[in-house]
């Protein structure tokens, strides 16, 4: 798995070590080790990880588990930090793929990961009267082309940048 999400050298490890006590958190002590790249020696991967390799580790994690375990429902927040390009395509088929089988929530700011979605939802924060609202609106389809543009473009959407999202809304249903 993580040689699909761009972290083709990455050894990952779960080493398993008896504690001198037992007590409600149990015997054993479970660490997660890494070593992201070659050359490198295993580390605990809480310590020694970057958002995007913690993300990405993550999810590998879900994918393998996803048939696995019990839990209906997986929340992903900016599970896209410090991915792009083709890794950020391959999140994004990876969620979808996972959510065939579970409810996937993922909060993302990359065009390649929202247009992998089944629904798409808006999240934006406004102030008024001193205070801070949140608001969250389901997006038709051409809301949802609008909000791709606006990830690729930012507020100079423009005919080409339409054109661009309405592609790789096309692109990622044809590869999922």
């Amino acid at each position: 798995q993580l040689k699909d999400l761009e972290m083709k050298n990455a050894r990952f490890k779960i080493q398993v070590s008896k504690k001198d006590t037992f007590n409600s958190k149990g015997c054993n002590v479970v660490e997660f080790l890494i070593a992201p790249n070659a050359g490198e020696d295993m580390k605990p991967l809480a310590k020694i990880a970057s958002g995007g390799e913690m993300s990405r580790v993550m999810l590998a994690l879900k994918t393998v588990t996803a048939n696995a375990d019990c839990i209906d429902t997986f929340i992903f927040d900016e599970i896209d930090t410090g991915i792009s390009g083709i890794a950020a395509q391959i999140v994004g088929e990876k969620l979808s793929n996972i959510g065939k089988k579970k409810q996937i929530i993922c909060i993302t700011h990359l065009p390649q990961i929202a247009a992998t979605a089944d629904t798409h939802y808006c999240i934006e924060k406004s102030t008024s009267n001193e205070r801070t609202f949140t608001t969250i609106r389901r997006l038709d389809n051409n809301q949802r082309k609008d909000e791709i543009a606006r990830l690729i473009a930012g507020s100079n959407i423009t005919e080409k940048t339409m054109e661009h999202a309405t592609e790789i809304i096309e692109l990622a249903k044809r590869s999922l």
